[in-house]
């Protein structure tokens, strides 16, 4: 049965308009935030004007799956977890987002709660801006309602694709495409291959692609061992992408 879980969704936040971003900054955090670009400067002033910027501390939770649904949130710094699951559930992991990524976005399918919970996977600071505001730009202003159509879209591929991979490939499989996503959305340059400038935890990766740590661990292990990946500072290194892409 589903569980409604009434809740703040800036539980665990500090609220701002002058601390963890100036104005000018949440204009840029907004900027990049997918949508919001299709904004005029003006049109952007505006939306700061009614808009928060919010720190999260690790493990605090952005909003709850089933919370009232009153802010959409866009990341300025940091990383979360964005998940599927009720109570005595397993959770799914389903995206990681880093900053300039939008999250809370399907709320708007029935405008009233959100359909994911999100959590700070590290310190979190990102620009709340409230729903009755991002509806107004959605009916009002068609590149904004056209961007966050495609944005939309995209991440029912995505998601449909990561069913897909489930059902049908090796844990080693999906542990690589992982490694290969996470490398074109945070990949270096390095004398060694591709840096993976974000760190992931063997959990993480084991939440995302449906298996479990132990698991994953082996595999990154047979990685290591046939030179495909080498490992610094709990950062991963590609050092044979081409080699990796075949295993997907």
């Amino acid at each position: 049965m589903r569980h409604h879980r009434q809740g703040r969704s800036q539980e665990g936040s500090k609220r701002s308009k002058t601390g963890p971003l100036t104005p000018p900054a949440m204009r840029a955090a907004l900027r990049r935030g997918g949508p919001f670009g299709a904004l005029e400067s003006a049109e952007l002033d505006q939306i700061v004007e009614s808009a928060n910027a919010r720190e999260f501390i690790r493990r605090k939770p952005l909003f709850i799956e089933g919370a009232t649904a009153s802010d959409l949130f866009v990341l300025a710094s940091g990383r979360v977890r964005v998940v599927r699951g009720h109570d005595g559930d397993r959770l799914l992991t389903v995206a990681y987002r880093v900053a300039g990524d939008l999250v809370g976005e399907t709320a708007l399918a029935d405008g009233r709660t959100y359909r994911t919970s999100a959590s700070a996977t590290e310190p979190v600071v990102a620009v709340a801006v409230p729903m009755r505001v991002v509806r107004r730009l959605l009916r009002e202003h068609a590149g904004f309602a056209d961007r966050m159509m495609r944005l939309m879209v995209e991440r029912r591929l995505d998601a449909e694709g990561r069913i897909e991979s489930l059902l049908s490939r090796s844990v080693e499989s999906r542990v690589s495409e992982f490694l290969i996503d996470a490398s074109q959305r945070h990949g270096v340059p390095d004398p060694r291959g591709l840096l993976i400038a974000v760190r992931y935890t063997h959990q993480e990766i084991a939440d995302y692609v449906g298996s479990t740590r132990e698991t994953v661990t082996l595999s990154l292990g047979e990685l290591k061992r046939r030179k495909l990946i080498v490992t610094d500072h709990r950062r991963i290194v590609i050092t044979k992408l081409g080699a990796l892409e075949k295993l997907v």
